[in-house]
This record gives C-alpha cells, sequence and structure tokens, in this order.
C-alpha cells in the first residue's frame, strides 16, 4: 500500500470515529434534554432524593408516573449503561418501583440494551488501537482468544461484576457482535435476578428477612464454590 493509499486509509478510519463520537454525544444530549423538556423537575428532584438517600422517596416519586414509570426507570438504565457507569441503584429502584418480577424484566431489558451500545462504541472507537497491542504482546493474544461467547457469558452471570469492565475486554477481543448479543442476553438474566432480588429485600428487611438470607447465602455458597474451582484447577503437566 502506497503512502497516499494508507493516509486515505487512516483518514477516513479517523473520519469514521469522530462520526461515531458526534452521533454518540448528539444522541446523549438528546434523551437528556427530552426528558427534561417533558419532565422540567425530574434531575433536580432526583438528585435530591439521592443525595438524601432517599430510596422510599424516590421510589415513590417515580411510582407517581404510573405507565410511564417504565420506559423511564428502562431509559436510565440503558443510559448509565451505554456511559459506563454503575446501574445497581437503578436495579434495586425497579425493584421497590414495580416488584421482584416486573422489576428484573425491566432491568434486565435495559442493562442488555444499554450494554450493546457501550459495545458498539467501544468496539468502533478503540478496536484497531487495541488489536495493534493485542498483536505486539503474547498474553494479551493468549487472553484475547480465551474470550468468546462461553466466557463472556459466564463473566455477565457474576452478580456486582462492573458491566463497563467486561464489556470493554468484549470490544477489544474477536467475539463477533451476534455471539455477544446472545452471550449478554443469557448471562445478564441469573445476575439482574440476584442483583434485584437482594436489592429489594435488603431494602425490605423487616418484610423479607428471611428470603433475603437464603438469598445471600445462597450467592456466598456460589462465590465459595468458583474460588475454590479456580484454586483447584488442574493445571496440565508439561514435560
Amino acid at each position: 500500500m502506497g503512502g497516499s493509499e494508507r493516509y486515505m486509509s487512516i483518514s477516513a478510519e479517523t473520519k469514521k470515529k469522530w462520526l461515531v463520537k458526534l452521533l454518540g454525544a448528539v444522541l446523549i444530549v438528546f434523551v437528556l434534554g427530552l426528558i427534561h423538556a417533558v419532565i422540567p423537575h425530574f434531575y433536580h428532584t432526583v438528585a435530591h432524593y439521592v443525595w438524601h438517600r432517599d430510596v422510599q422517596g424516590l421510589s415513590t416519586y417515580i411510582a407517581s408516573f404510573g405507565y410511564g414509570a417504565v420506559g423511564l426507570c428502562m431509559l436510565l438504565i440503558v443510559m448509565v449503561n451505554a456511559v459506563g457507569f454503575p446501574s445497581i441503584q437503578f436495579l434495586t429502584l425497579n425493584g421497590l418501583v414495580f416488584g421482584v418480577g416486573p422489576g428484573i424484566v425491566i432491568s434486565w431489558i435495559g442493562e442488555v440494551i444499554g450494554i450493546e451500545i457501550a459495545f458498539f462504541f467501544m468496539r468502533t472507537l478503540f478496536r484497531g488501537e487495541a488489536k495493534k497491542i493485542i498483536q505486539k504482546s503474547s498474553k494479551l493474544q493468549k487472553l484475547d482468544s480465551h474470550c468468546n461467547m462461553r466466557t463472556i457469558m459466564l463473566g455477565r452471570a457474576i452478580p456486582y461484576t462492573p458491566n463497563v469492565a467486561l464489556t470493554a475486554l468484549s470490544a477489544l477481543s474477536r467475539i463477533s457482535y451476534k455471539d455477544h448479543f446472545l452471550a449478554n442476553i443469557a448471562g445478564k438474566l441469573p445476575s439482574v435476578c440476584v442483583e434485584v432480588w437482594l436489592g429489594h429485600d435488603l431494602l425490605q428487611l423487616h418484610e423479607h428477612w428471611q428470603r433475603f438470607c437464603i438469598l445471600l447465602v445462597c450467592l456466598l455458597a456460589g462465590y465459595a464454590v468458583v474460588y475454590w474451582v479456580k484454586r483447584h484447577k488442574v493445571k496440565p503437566m508439561t514435560d
């Protein structure tokens, strides 16, 4: 490839990245502006409840929007996942507002959509640079080869795993969009179930303390099993 062709290729790739960044910024500003236009005092009210750590007050406020609360809560989860922020507080909120069952479904859909948006932006913006770095390191090449549909699904299934870290690893790997989407759908369901359920029962401990204790013990036992398996994993013998 000649110098001029290489320059044109790099220039086109740079323009594509800037276009994706611009579209992402415009989309975020549009959504935030739309919420403000429809609900002028929304951000101020939410900030007030969050600042005072009044979860019950916040859940009552969100529930006051009726059926609109479903779309609003789902949109919030999509937004925080798309920009890489933790979403656990919104999952807990969904459990309080809608109940455990509906809260799990709403949170699961929002998590999947938000993570897929973040995956698209990360892969589009950073995959080229990451590929060059991976090719120069044998350890990173090995890690890249292990990042497949199964490992992503298992990673998503672990409750309270930071979404942004696993999304970044996925975006820098060779996993396809289809495989990542399927792993995301399957993996996020069990983790969302635990996070919504545990958060709901923790804030309603006086009513559900027995169920909370059982779920917590099961969760800790699961972590213990994973830790034990990793510690006692048989390594292949080498000559």
